[in-house]
Parts: structure tokens; sequence; C-alpha cells
């Protein structure tokens, strides 16, 4: 069996995360989110077909053309045209029924079977306010219609942005019209499937998890590391180190003596851990970190060849590849609001929050005091 992963938008929304590097390869748990799928795929996904676009080369020359066992190929969308667009992209390599899946939320392997049984499926979850979705009306199982966004009720189930269809589907992409926003939706053409009576819907049993803003990066990572309850140590510990909950620590790290290492945590390859520092809560750290002595961190994530100074202290944040923090260097995870509001872009988003810290790019120098919301992006 086939799957086409949409891998070619910005991701705008999630600002700066997405700045330097496309959205599909920003790390949760410390694993990029395509790759994350593509796991879920082993022994039973034969060729991803991988559409690509903003910052192409890097997933190109990241995954290569072969993932544990599945080959990849990549089509170029030269022009976001929407989803419907991007699926027909890959038109003339797909050869049976085939996958299809937005490449940046996470699903479960459980569910991709479930889907694939048959011929036409849309999976959907139950939310108790679909207003911020696309709706999706059933009946018996089946698609009746997808409504998007709607400010009055319309159902409580909503579209994840994963498929199933055969190759007929083809035929009806050719004849999608332009959305009212300028683009050729994938839903129009399962509300066309769906009015012929053959849009099956199945509901999420295992997980969907969005990565649509920054903070989801902090709610996928939490759901990921919650999962694991082991201890794995390949690296080496320094004495007096206190292990509370699952931890794993890869190869070529080092962790000084008195360090607390309390929550689910996972320590990548090379990272070096300083003398007394504490680690809480569900927090990554990628590969080739340095965190230096006397630092506290909660709830946070860290990409590959970061650096925090002596004695910094970081809440509910996300910290960007390579990116460094100055001696004593403070991440508070509250505002003056009842909830912290992000601000990303020249946009506010209020992330329904009341703690949250803060949002550092890629290569980044942050040598003062960050707040609950902040982003910075260069």
């Amino acid at each position: 069996m086939q799957a086409v992963i949409l891998a070619a938008g910005k991701g705008t929304r999630i600002y700066p995360m997405g700045l330097k590097k496309p959205k599909p390869l920003i790390e949760v748990a410390n694993k990029p989110v395509l790759e994350h799928n593509l796991d879920q795929m082993v022994g039973f996904i034969e060729e991803a077909i991988i559409i690509v676009g903003y910052k192409k080369d890097m997933i190109i020359n990241h995954l290569g053309n072969n993932y544990r066992g599945i080959k990849l190929m990549y089509v170029v969308q030269e022009e976001q045209l929407g989803t419907a667009h991007a699926v027909l992209l890959a038109e003339h390599h797909v050869h049976g029924k085939f996958l299809v899946l937005n490449g940046d939320d996470l699903f479960s392997r459980k569910d991709m079977l479930a889907i694939s049984q048959c011929n036409n499926c849309l999976l959907v979850q139950y939310k108790e306010d679909a207003s911020a979705f696309g709706a999706v009306v059933l009946k018996d199982g089946f698609v009746q219609d997808i409504v998007e966004k709607s400010e009055t009720f319309v159902s409580h189930f909503v579209n994840t942005g994963m498929y199933c269809f055969m190759p007929d589907v083809f035929s009806i992409l050719h004849t999608i019209p332009l959305s009212a926003r300028g683009e050729y939706e994938l839903t129009d053409a399962v509300k066309e499937i769906a009015k012929q009576g053959k849009m099956h819907a199945e509901e999420v049993q295992g997980h969907w998890i969005p990565v649509g803003y920054p903070w989801h990066i902090l709610e996928a990572s939490e759901a990921l590391l919650g999962e694991r309850n082991e201890i794995s140590i390949r690296g080496t510990l320094g004495e007096n180190v206190t292990i509370t909950g699952s931890l794993d620590v890869g190869e070529g790290s080092t962790v000084g003596e008195c360090v607390v290492l309390r929550g689910n945590i996972v320590v990548g390859k090379n990272c070096t851990i300083g003398k007394n520092v504490i680690i809480t809560g569900f927090t990554a750290i990628g590969d080739n970190t340095v965190i230096e002595n006397g630092a506290h961190l909660h709830n946070v994530i860290i990409g590959a060849g970061a650096t925090l100074k002596e004695e910094c202290v970081v809440k509910d944040s996300v910290l960007g590849t390579g990116s460094v923090l100055s001696k004593g260097v403070r991440i508070a995870n509250i505002s003056k609001d009842a909830t912290v509001k992000v601000k990303s872009n020249g946009l506010i988003y209020d992330s329904g929050k009341e703690k949250l810290g803060a949002f550092v790019g890629d290569e980044c120098v942050i040598d003062d005091e960050l707040g609950g919301g902040d982003c910075v992006g260069d």
C-alpha cells in the first residue's frame, strides 16, 4: 500500500519554530513529526509519496529515499494551491488504494490500519466544541457533509486530516473548483464522494495530535513522553543523580553529579548536563546540547545543539536548534492575563493555557529574560 504525505506548507502559525525549517521537521519528543508518522507505517506501507514545497531540500536531505524499509518518493508542489492540488500531483505515482495524511500532525498506526480497511474513509475525532475545526456530519458510519469552522452547531465529530482513497478520487479532484479562500480543497472531493454514499468514517482509536501552533509542540511531546515508563541509560551518569519517572539518555551523553531528573525525560546523543541541574516534567533535550551547572528546566523541548549557560531557569518553553541562553536567563511561564497570549509573527493567539513559557527559534541567542507567550525568531 502507498501513502501520500502532505508536507509542502510553510506553517506560518507555528512561528518562530518553522522559520528556518519546514514544519514536518519540527521535533516532538526528539524526533521530527514526519518521522513519527513514518514509524507508524513500517510494515504495511511500501511507499510514501511526500509532497514537498517550502524548504523542500531539508526534508529530502534529511530522509533520503528510504526510511526503515519504506520507499520514499518526493513530488514538488511549486505553488501552495491547496490540499486537493497537492494530492493531485501524486496521481501518476499511485497504483491502488492509498492513504493521505497531513505531514505536520501525529497519527497512530492503529488508525491508519483501521481506515485502510475501507475503499474511501475519513478519520474523525469527537470534540465537545468543533467550531475551530471542519465539523463532519455522520449517519450510520458514513460521511454526509463537512462544514468548516461553523459558528453554529453542526456535529461533535471533526476532520483529522487523514484519509483513505481509491484511485478514482483523482477524476473528482480534476473537477474541484477554487474555494472562497482561493485554494483547491481536498474536503470538496470528500463531499462529492459522500454524496455518492461511499465515504466511510472511522473514529480515532489510537491518537491524533495536531501540531499547528507553537504550544502544540509541548502538548504533543507530553502525549508521547507520557507513554514511556522505562529507564534506559546509554550515556554516563555522575554521582548522586536522582531519577524519578521515565528516562532515556542517549549514547555519548554525560550527566553531572547531583542532578535531579524527575518526570518523563529524554536526552539525546552526545549531550552534556552539568552539576546540580534540575530537570522535571515532560522534557526532551536534543542531540549535542549543553546544559551548564545549576540550570532548572521544567516541561521544556530543546532542539539539537542548543546551549544553556549556568543557572538558566526555563519553564513550559520550546528552544530551537542551536539556540543559546546566556548565563542566568529566566523564561517565565505566566502572564498578566488569565490565559497566556502568544505573540507570534505580528499576531496574538490565545493559547488557552494558564501556564506557558516562550518560544525561541533556531540559532537565536537570548541574553534577557522572557515571559509567557514571547516568541523570538531571529
